[in-house]
């Protein structure tokens, strides 16, 4: 059967816009229009398409597998239409590479990399993405990304992929400056007060979920889960709540004493950072140039933290 003729780009670009952002609101924000239009717009695209691609369980927004099976589709053609228009543009760029950027890395090294790359290939464009570990995943898998910077997956997502080792990084547990249990033990702070889980979906999740376990922590107080340095900087900075997340998403706010981390005692709670690619991948020269640069970064983040 031929694609329904009343499809259009703002049809997928919402569809996709609400599974990397995670719900129909946030979407919605980031596309500048109200929940009930983006709402609007993505029950036109199933009545089109014949079937449901978004499902409510509970307060969580899942895609079906009819969802999973368009999404893989439209996110290649939607990359073509991009390549296209880019290529007609004659801004003079040469070359784009396509990076999933995972929160551990966004705003730690990989911004510097970016600027030191950008001004050695000016014939060559970044384009960076950010979501969840899962959706990036799928994006290396369908060729819209050349390759991903963050944890690395767990061994179930891995067939197909290979992975390139650049350094270990520890989950912590942050406060902010001032925090009433800074000086106490982690476990007797994180019985007294809220705390902030990373997302189910995270990769450090497991790390977390086993640290809690092992202290005997089996229902902690958690009204909030998210690994959006926005959204937890927010919620320290005005309450006494903890958070557990990756040392390399709060780096900065460390450094200025805007956060502290409480010492959590497990020698487990760290894994490593990398890259995350294709196995048949052919890497072009300007891609194995920026690898080449993220492990350079990599030696000497190890070399002034030891």
């Amino acid at each position: 059967m031929a694609m329904h003729k009343g499809l259009k780009l703002r049809h997928i670009r919402a569809f996709l816009d609400t599974i990397e952002a995670g719900g129909v609101s946030a979407a919605a924000r980031k596309q500048g229009i109200s929940q009930p239009a983006l709402s609007k717009t993505l029950s036109e695209m199933e009545a089109m398409l014949g079937g449901a691609l978004l499902e409510r369980r509970g307060r969580r927004l899942t895609v079906t597998p009819a969802g999973e099976a368009f999404r893989r589709h439209a996110i290649q053609a939607l990359q073509e239409l991009e390549a296209g228009a880019a290529a007609l543009s004659g801004d003079g760029i040469g070359d784009v590479i396509n990076v999933g950027a995972l929160p551990t890395v966004a705003g730690s090294i990989f911004p510097g990399v970016a600027l030191d790359f950008s001004r050695a290939h000016p014939g060559t464009r970044l384009s960076i993405s950010t979501g969840p570990n899962l959706y990036l995943l799928d994006r290396i898998r369908s060729g819209a990304l050349d390759l991903m910077i963050g944890r690395m997956p767990a061994a179930g997502d891995m067939p197909g992929l290979r992975f390139d080792f650049l350094y270990e990084e520890e989950v912590i547990l942050a406060a902010r400056a001032g925090h009433p249990f800074a000086n106490s033990p982690a476990p007797e702070a994180l019985r007294q007060c809220d705390v902030i889980l990373p997302t189910r979906g995270a990769i450090i999740r497991r790390i977390v979920d086993d640290y809690l376990g092992a202290q005997g922590i089996t229902e902690p107080r958690c009204p909030i889960e998210t690994v959006s340095l926005a959204t937890g900087l927010g919620l320290l900075e005005g309450s006494d709540m903890l958070w557990f997340i990756s040392r390399g998403v709060v780096a900065r706010e460390l450094a200025s004493g805007l956060l502290a981390s409480l010492p959590l005692g497990a020698q487990f709670m760290s894994g490593a950072v990398g890259l995350t690619m294709k196995h048949e991948m052919t890497e072009r020269p300007e891609v194995a140039r920026l690898t080449a640069m993220m492990h350079e970064a990599a030696r000497l983040r190890e070399a002034t933290t030891r």
